[in-house]
């Protein structure tokens, strides 16, 4: 029994270092031949007769100039703000709170939850929706959140607020 388990030992060894010397034979003669084809791809790259300064030189150039006639068309349009009215900001801006009563937003049209802010005035609702507020009833970031709204902008929002919500 033991000169069988020596048998099997030795002929399991003897298969596994043949199979590492043939992986070696195999990828050394494969590195090997790794050069002459390398050479080759080089020369059928080079055989062309241009030399590396031909080869990598720019195929175009890029121009950052405006043409004159768009210089001229911007230069027409007036420096004036394009402003949107009251209900565009509202349906853009404030409606995201304001129509469903996010965060303790007052709904438009309710005047129960209106009341109080418009027993104060128009102009503390201005200066709270242009400044925000932080209360116990809820909270408004400052022009609603949208810091590229204009005074203008964000006070027609406020009037657009308070007519549709005493028409109601």
């Amino acid at each position: 029994m033991a000169e069988k388990k020596y048998v099997v030992h030795t002929v399991v060894i003897s298969g596994f270092f043949l199979g590492v010397a043939l992986f070696a034979y195999l990828l050394v003669s494969h590195h090997m031949s790794m050069s002459n084809q390398v050479m080759h791809s080089r020369d059928s790259l080079l055989s062309n007769g241009l030399s590396v300064l031909d080869r990598i030189k720019p195929v175009g150039k890029l121009a950052m100039e405006l043409p004159t006639e768009v210089a001229v068309i911007n230069a027409s349009i007036s420096t004036g703000t394009l402003t949107r009215d009251g209900a565009q900001v509202f349906d853009q801006s404030c409606a995201a709170c304001h129509a469903s009563g996010i965060a303790g937003a007052p709904k438009l049209g309710d005047q129960v939850q209106w009341k109080t802010r418009f027993a104060k005035g128009t102009k503390v609702l201005y200066v709270n929706a242009l400044n925000g507020i932080s209360s116990s009833t809820g909270v408004m970031p400052a022009k609603g959140g949208n810091a590229s709204l204009s005074d203008a902008e964000v006070k027609a929002a406020v009037d657009y607020i308070v007519a549709k919500t005493k028409t109601n």
